[in-house]
């Protein structure tokens, strides 16, 4: 459902976590990857209602609400998740990994319209901050 691995062997990061302004240049070039993440995975440009953006060192977390450009929902029709978003197994909802490698964000993990936790094993698999994933 939407789930793309790549595992690495990186130690977690102890630097302090924040969370990048709006508008910020960061904030927008974690966004930009993950949109060309989900773009390249099911062929739909989405827009994101932003719940949680964290970063830690060379990690980053975004917890989001997926909607088309018009602000509506995000049709699934003629993607490889139609027939399971047809049957009411697809939400609206975004959730990522990304690692900053070389100086850009590289999208490691990410569960497109998940109705479960998919992210709860991240920390663990990828060496990730566990304080990343903190859904207040």
């Amino acid at each position: 459902m939407g789930f793309a691995c790549m595992p690495t062997n990186h130690a977690q990061t102890p630097s302090t976590l924040h969370i990048p302004n709006p508008g910020s240049p960061e904030r927008a070039a974690i966004l930009d990857s993950a949109r060309s993440s989900i773009d390249e995975e099911i062929g739909r440009t989405v827009q994101f209602v932003v719940e949680r953006l964290a970063i830690q060192g060379d990690w980053a977390f975004l917890y989001a609400h997926m909607q088309a450009s018009d602000g509506g929902p995000v049709d699934y029709a003629r993607t490889s998740m139609a027939e399971a978003a047809e049957a009411g197994f697809v939400s609206q909802v975004y959730a990522g990994l990304l690692e900053k490698e070389d100086g850009e964000w590289v999208v490691r993990a990410q569960a497109i319209g998940p109705t479960d936790m998919a992210w709860q094993p991240w920390a663990a698999d990828y060496g990730a901050p566990e304080a990343l994933f903190k859904l207040d």
